[in-house]
């Protein structure tokens, strides 16, 4: 989800997005290796198969210091390995890099995000490896969703598309979901779905594919979760529900806990949406211990969304409660740390 682009819009400002940024802390001076080993890599990686284990169970405001704390060896990685080294050092720090963003568009800083994901394509661009870029040129594009640009959005997936022929199902999978998503927004009700059910039947026959790629979370559960969030956008919450319910059974104990948070946001949504205050309301009690030890904007925004589709039955006082609730937890969500030096 890497050169910064200086005609990205201002900063999101929207009253989901948080507004102010607290200084990360400043580190020590570290003499940096003038040519590091390539086994730092192999335990870079394993850092970074932990951030994102973390990830799942934390959210993002909690890691984004420590991400940036190892950004600066990996640059340094990239400058000066050469030959075959390099090859992984590039493969490397583009997953990286595009991890950052990601964390910052789960903070709900889609410019940072933004940046770093276009760091993470310029070493992708020179590796040369299509599906790396497709791959990023998808997390562009679904950062762009967050923003609200879909024009841009769609975009980068028509791009990513491009050489569709060389890519493995999960990742043909994974950017037509997003365009799938993307004409949701746009109210492309016809194209929606038909991006909706290629992208199920890509992530059917990416169960038995052998090829490694970086969408292996794209699996046909979590292809209908977010084809789920469409309909709801679409304005059929009634088609959402019975997909997120069949989420909420598959997630209920998983260590995925911000997935299976922020299905549970949705779901509420929905039955709100739907008119079913009853439903909405007892899916708000199972959601919100949730959040106690998650730090991700992104739920919280979800939440608010639920929080005023629920609004019109204020006066009922066990509704009444629970909004009450649901502005404490969402009104003053945790800002993500500053960007780092040299980002926008």
């Amino acid at each position: 989800m890497h050169a910064c682009a200086s005609v990205w819009p201002p900063r999101n400002t929207s009253a989901e997005a948080p507004q102010t940024s607290p200084t990360v802390p400043a580190l020590p001076p570290v003499r940096l290796p003038k040519k590091p080993s390539p086994l730092v890599v192999a335990g870079l990686r394993k850092v970074l198969n932990a951030h994102i284990q973390a990830d799942a169970v934390m959210g993002p405001l909690f890691l984004l210091p420590a991400v940036h704390s190892q950004i600066p060896v990996i640059e340094r990685i990239c400058h000066t390995s050469r030959g075959a080294d390099r090859i992984e050092a590039l493969n490397f720090g583009s997953e990286f890099l595009e991890f950052c963003g990601w964390l910052y568009q789960d903070a709900g800083d889609f410019e940072a995000a933004m940046y770093w994901t276009n760091r993470a394509q310029d070493y992708a661009t020179e590796l040369g490896d299509p599906c790396v870029t497709s791959y990023i040129l998808m997390r562009k594009s679904n950062i762009s969703t967050d923003a609200r640009d879909p024009e841009l959005a769609l975009s980068l997936a028509e791009s990513a598309l491009k050489n569709e022929d060389m890519l493995t199902p999960r990742l043909r999978a994974v950017i037509l979901r997003q365009r799938a998503n993307v004409n949701a927004m746009l109210r492309n009700r016809r194209d929606f779905e038909h991006d909706s059910e290629e992208a199920l039947s890509q992530a059917a026959d990416g169960l038995d594919q052998e090829e490694d790629d970086r969408a292996r979370y794209c699996t046909p559960a979590y292809v209908e979760m977010e084809s789920g969030g469409a309909w709801t956008m679409l304005g059929k919450p009634s088609a959402a529900l019975p997909i997120f319910e069949e989420s909420r059974a598959q997630l209920q104990g998983s260590t995925q806990i911000r997935d299976h948070a922020l299905c549970l946001a949705r779901l509420a949504t929905a039955y709100a949406a739907a008119d079913e205050p009853e439903e909405a309301c007892k899916v708000v009690h199972e959601v919100l211990p949730l959040t106690q030890s998650l730090g991700s904007p992104r739920v919280l925004a979800q939440l608010r969304r639920a929080r005023n589709k629920m609004g019109r039955w204020s006066r009922d006082p066990e509704v009444a409660d629970l909004i009450r609730r649901l502005d404490l937890t969402v009104e003053a969500p945790a800002s993500p740390p500053s960007r780092s030096e040299g980002a926008p």
